[in-house]
């Protein structure tokens, strides 16, 4: 390592120095140095000056110079030539340009500091392009560039925003520990692995990317964020993530599964926006404290779990399903629950983020709801849900005819084709529950029978049978038959019309019971 020439650049960088000041560990350790030994540059000094051109003050050199030696290091053979650790550039511009080596080592500017713009509008890097520790200080552009190799961004710093718009990441991009104060990765694409844990983010833009692979935000803060639009090929990890009040991940993709394990609420509360996204599989938690609310409305919802069990039977409605789409999802995990509250899965808690009226769906709404959640029952043979939901489905239909019937501005037939068919709904209820309640078949022909022996005694003052239960005799004869009959004749028109209407009445009941009875058991 040593230079006899003695024009050695005199720069060295100590990373324990580094790792005191920064509060955590040089990335520099485990790979190029051991602990206690400082990295000394590999370039030569330049002139009378004691530093190489990169390690010299920005103050002292030209942009366009700094340009050209670094293009032309890197296309030097070995590992050294291409060591810009500590660096210092001003503006570097390599927009347009093909950035690569005649070998496979990367570009190591770990610990660089940019203190002017560095961009790299529609680059194409082809090396693998360590910025570890590396320290930006205005604005990176990175606008459509494409990297092919390894992208390393592990805690390195982000003072000004970072463009990534349309960015290609061909393989891994590793940025745990990394700090950004705008990090706009508006419609990139990552062919590789994703790594953020533990990252920090003032501003996130992840709207509209591909993630072809894994992806992980463990553990990292978002003071402000958004995925909305985005693809997850592989599994997505948000577990331990600190979130602000809102997390947009609306009409995303999630080919795989996804987790949102111990999210930590930032204020208390937050809305993870799921609608119209796409989750196959995965875990969604409920914290112990705050206030967490998941929206799910129109939402494709697969073989997912609520995680957290003491904390979702306490607090249910933190997950807003509206037109929900339940595809493999199991409803047998939280039977004992639903029935509790008497399957409604829609009544959802109101938290800053949630949008406007989520409380207060209309009567379509839920029964659209509840028409896929029936279905989404039904496909996985789950047939007690499916009932259940059946009839939340028809008492939200009932709800809608109740507008226009009262409806002064509609026409007459309009209103009472409405009022008909309220009507019509209701009865169904009352007596069978939409054909899934077979006691309430029984207690409305119990009904029957009594009320039809009141109005026998009504009628006929003298009982039949010469006995006062007489009259309970005449109705149930009359409940079980269309024909009146019995041992004793009973000549009164009024009685033989009552005990007609019974009959019939009572033809329908008992149709009734044995749908009701069937079906149930079927069930």
């Amino acid at each position: 390592m040593d230079d006899p020439s003695g024009t050695r650049c005199t720069f060295t960088f100590d990373p324990a120095a580094w790792s005191e000041q920064a509060g955590t560990r040089s990335p520099l350790y485990g790979d190029l140095l051991d602990e206690g030994e400082v990295w000394r540059c590999p370039h030569e000094a330049e002139g009378d000056a004691d530093r190489c051109l990169f390690h010299r003050p920005v103050a002292e050199k030209d942009d366009r110079a700094v340009r050209k030696a670094f293009l032309e290091k890197i296309d030097e053979i070995g590992r050294e030539p291409k060591q810009f650790i500590g660096a210092r550039f001003g503006s570097l511009a390599l927009d347009h340009r093909i950035v690569e080596c005649r070998d496979n080592h990367r570009i190591d500017l770990r610990h660089a500091r940019f203190e002017g713009e560095a961009s790299f509008r529609y680059a194409i890097v082809r090396q693998p392009l360590a910025l570890e520790g590396a320290s930006f200080q205005a604005r990176p552009i990175f606008t459509e560039t494409a990297f092919e190799g390894e992208v390393y961004l592990t805690k390195a710093a982000f003072e000004a925003s970072a463009r990534f718009i349309e960015a290609e990441f061909a393989a891994g991009v590793w940025g745990y520990k990394a700090e950004f104060a705008d990090a706009d990765f508006h419609m990139a694409e990552f062919g590789g692995p994703v790594d953020f844990s533990e990252a920090a983010f003032e501003s996130a833009q992840f709207r509209e990317n591909e993630f072809a692979s894994v992806v992980r935000f463990e553990l990292a803060t978002f003071e402000e964020v958004t995925f909305s639009g985005s693809r997850f090929g592989g599994r997505l990890y948000f577990d331990g993530a600190t979130v602000p009040e809102r997390v947009n991940l609306g009409k995303t993709a999630f080919e795989a599964s996804a987790s949102f394990e111990d999210l930590e609420l930032d204020v208390g509360h937050c809305c993870v926006d799921l609608g119209e996204a796409t989750i196959p599989s995965g875990r969604l938690h409920v914290p112990e404290s705050g206030t967490l609310v998941y929206d799910l409305a129109d939402a494709t919802l697969g073989d997912v779990e609520i995680a957290g069990a003491e904390a979702v039977e306490r607090h249910i409605d933190r997950f807003r399903v509206r037109n929900t789409t339940f595809d493999g999802f199991d409803f047998g995990r939280y039977r004992k629950l639903l029935h509790e509250r008497d399957w409604n899965v829609h009544t959802v808690v109101d938290v800053p983020g949630l949008d406007d009226g989520a409380g207060s769906p209309s009567a379509g709404d839920l029964e659209s709801t509840y028409l896929k959640a029936k279905n989404g029952a039904n496909e996985i043979g789950d047939t007690k849900a499916a009932a259940e939901f059946f009839r939340r489905e028809m008492l939200n239909r009932r709800d809608q005819y109740v507008p226009t019937a009262l409806d002064g501005d509609a026409g007459p037939r309009e209103r009472v084709a409405a009022a008909g068919r309220w009507a019509a709904n209701s009865l169904l209820n009352v007596t069978a529950g939409y054909g899934e309640r077979p006691s309430r078949v029984v207690g409305v022909s119990v009904g029957t029978i009594l009320l039809f022996s009141g109005l026998f005694a009504a009628v006929q003052p003298v009982p039949p049978y010469e006995t006062s239960i007489g009259y309970l005799i005449l109705s149930l004869e009359s409940f079980i038959t269309l024909v009146l009959g019995g041992a004793e004749d009973v000549g009164s028109p009024w009685i033989r019309l009552l005990a007609q209407i019974e009959g019939f009445v009572g033809a329908f009941l008992i149709a009734l019971f044995v749908f009701t009875l069937t079906r149930s058991i079927h069930r």
